[in-house]
């Protein structure tokens, strides 16, 4: 199943670092991880998706709120 990190209001007051929450998608054990225009519009800004397990979800949710330093990280099933 595919996943994308959501661009949420918490990247509001805080820079969407792709780098940084790439590194932390293949430290939670996700697979290809890619940068999508979100929703695939390209007037939309580009977030990080990958591939992963159900089970694995948590494990990479927990990986991105360590990197950065907060709870507010919300991963959504890509179905676009």
């Amino acid at each position: 199943m595919r996943y994308y990190v959501d661009n949420s209001s918490w990247f509001d007051s805080h820079p969407y670092n792709k780098a940084q929450i790439k590194a932390a998608v293949k430290r939670g054990g996700g697979k290809n991880i890619r940068e999508s225009h979100n929703y695939g519009w390209s007037n939309q800004p580009k977030v990080i998706t990958f591939e992963a397990t159900k089970s694995t979800v948590s494990t990479v949710e927990k990986a991105i709120q360590k990197a950065l330093g907060t709870q507010w990280i919300i991963i959504r099933k890509k179905d676009w």
